[in-house]
This record gives structure tokens, sequence and C-alpha cells, in this order.
């Protein structure tokens, strides 16, 4: 079996978590499989990834990354979507999407983008592969390059999963989604086991806080006023006694983030970088408490039983909470006296062990649904 995989990455621990809950289904299915990956996704090299599936470059994928082609093709004004029929493996049985979120008007997203998909996904479909999109945040759909892809993605592909009633909903008013391609399925990360790094077991049951450049580019809060959340927050939990590290989930960006936000509580706290998708989340299994603005570190928080608080810029982070039938924890901008209020109730030992209590009667029922998305994936 040959499989294609889109939009995993190792940068963003969120997309490396969807991309080794991928590659484990794989291995499960198909052990001897051969799983083809673009270079420029997986810089630190194949063997980064423990898997035993085989996992490959992209056929020319090393030779357009290497030659930087793209560069080149911009510099000139070509069309880079040009260069898809060197950058992808043919004759894939499956071609798999785990974006996560690229599908909204929210990422404006350009005619060249829209090329891309129609000449990567026409070309797969020729050729008889399979394409499915794993479960991840749709929408809104009003910009017309956003009807285009999805119009697209609904040509070509075998099935399109939402993973919550918002992104189904706006698919369905999208007017370009045959619905009966569509299935809803959660987020697909809780399979996934994460490793407690020896090195940070000093760290167990604190408070975990996960920070998200996002936030701010986002336009949901000013960097001013994020930041002086986050340490109030700090604060806060300092005073409950409770230990309290900083959390990178993404990359250089999010790293930078941490570092300010540590300074502006004199550095009083660890930050904590550097560390591969699985150990993130060994490390937020492991916790006491979970406060993030990184989607997936709330996903990695809940299906470990862990009580997880968060900040938002997009509906897909309530749209978790009500799947683990978890309420009140998205945190308001605006008004950090009632976040504090919020976060000292979730310190509280009580309240503590009854939200672990209603996260472990839910989350059996987020992992059968996970497992019957892949046998619908396998039964394509």
């Amino acid at each position: 079996m040959k499989f294609v995989l889109w939009g995993v990455e190792t940068k963003n621990k969120g997309a490396e978590l969807m991309f080794y809950a991928i590659l484990q289904e794989i291995e499960k299915k198909f052990p001897n499989a051969e799983v083809y990956i673009p270079q420029s996704r997986l810089k630190q090299g194949l063997g980064y990834m423990h898997t035993m599936v085989n996992l490959k470059y992209w056929p020319f994928g090393y030779l357009v990354y290497k030659l930087r082609l793209k560069r080149i093709f911009r510099r000139l004004h070509l069309p880079q979507s040009l260069l898809l029929d060197t950058y992808a493996a043919s004759h894939a049985d499956y071609f798999i999407d785990g974006s996560g979120f690229a599908f909204s008007d929210q990422w404006n997203i350009k005619n060249e983008r829209v090329e891309m998909w129609q000449k990567l996904l026409d070309r797969m479909h020729r050729q008889g592969t399979k394409i499915v999109f794993l479960p991840q945040a749709f929408g809104p759909v009003e910009l017309p390059n956003t009807k285009r892809v999805l119009t697209i993605l609904n040509k070509y592909a075998n099935i399109i999963m939402p993973r919550e009633k918002v992104s189904y909903n706006y698919l369905a008013q999208s007017g370009v989604v045959d619905m009966k391609k569509v299935k809803l399925y959660t987020d697909f990360t809780s399979l996934v086991e994460g490793v407690v790094p020896d090195k940070f077991a000093y760290l167990k049951d604190g408070v975990c806080v996960i920070p998200n450049l996002r936030m701010i580019d986002r336009g949901a809060i000013s960097m001013e006023k994020y930041i002086e959340l986050i340490r109030e927050i700090i604060l806060e939990t300092q005073s409950s006694g409770k230990k309290v590290y900083l959390l990178n989930h993404e990359g250089i960006n999010d790293e930078q983030l941490c570092y300010q936000v540590s300074k502006a509580v004199q550095n009083s706290v660890k930050v904590v970088t550097g560390l591969n998708a699985l150990e993130v989340k060994g490390l937020i299994s492991s916790a006491y408490l979970v406060i993030s603005s990184r989607f997936h570190g709330v996903a990695s928080a809940l299906n470990s039983c862990v009580p997880c608080l968060s900040t938002s810029w997009s509906h897909k982070y309530q749209e978790l909470y009500n799947d683990y039938k978890m309420h009140d924890c998205v945190l308001p901008l605006d008004n950090n006296k009632q976040a504090m209020e919020q976060i000292r109730k979730y310190l509280n030992t009580e309240k503590n062990i009854e939200i672990r209590n209603i996260l472990n009667e839910q989350v059996p029922h987020i992992k059968d649904e996970t497992r019957e998305m892949w046998r619908t994936v396998w039964s394509i």
C-alpha cells in the first residue's frame, strides 16, 4: 500500500501529533506500507518520526526543496502549481489530508492555492487514489476562493470530515459541498499515547500554560493585553502554591512568546521547549491543570483526562469542549477578574477531581468514535 500525506508537519506540535495519529493507524492496518511526505514538512529528517512504516519523501520532492525551486518560481512570477507533477508520489492508494484547519475565510485563500488543489487532486483522482480529508475545522465560507477550493474538494474527495457541528454547518451552508460525502467525527488524536520526558518529571502535577501567537495575529486580543492576561494567570497559580511552567507547543514564534511572558513575571517560571509531539502530550498528561491557547494543547489535556481551560480565537475550541461535555471552559479575553475566578475554581482539589471524573466517562466514547472513523476510512 502507498500513502501520500498532506497537511502534516513537525513545527507545530498539534500537526505533528496528527501526523503520529495517522502513522500509527497505518502501522496497525498496513505495517509494510510506503508513506510519502514532502521534505519541507519534515526538515529534521525521516528518522525524527518514531514509526515502523516505510516513510519516504515525495519523488523529486527533495530536489524541489533543496534547489529552492519554489522560491525561484515565486521570483519569476511563475505558478508554483507547475511543480506538482514532480512534487507528489504517483499511483498512491490513499491521499490523506490532516491539515487541522486550512479551509476558511480566515486564511484568505489565494488563487495560487486554489490552482494547486485543482492540479494535485485532479492528478490523484485520475490515478485512482482514494482521497480523504480527516477531521478538521472548516469555515466560515463566504469568500469566493474559499468556495472555489471547497468545490474542488467536493469534486475529488471520497470523504470530507468536519470535526464539529459548526464546521459541518459551514459546509452545508456553502452550497458547494455534497453532504453525502461529509461525515462528522471529532479530533482524531485521542488514541496517541504521550511520553513523559524524564528530565521534566519534576513538573508532574504542575500547571501547564501554553501560549499561542495566533491569539494576536488572528485579532482576538492585542499583544499587550494577552501577555498581561497570561502574567495574571501565572501569578494566580503561583499564589495557590502550585508549580507552573510555560510549554512551547509550536516553533520559534511561540517560543519567543513564552520567553516574553516569562520576562513579564521576572523569569520565575520554567519555559519548556524543543520537545517532540509525543513528549508534549506526555507532559500535558502529567499536569494538574492545563491552561492552553493551542487547540491540540486542549485536546491532549482533555483526552488525557486533565482539567483544561483555554483562550480562543476560533469556534473550534468551544466545539471541542462540547465533545467532552465540558462547558464554561473558554476564558474571557475582556475580563481578567472573571478569568481568574474560573482559574481559582479549577485549582480547587474537589473541582479538579470532579472534572477528571467527567472526562474519564467521556474519553472512552471519544476513542471509540475515532476507531469508527478509521474503519470508515479503510472501507472506502
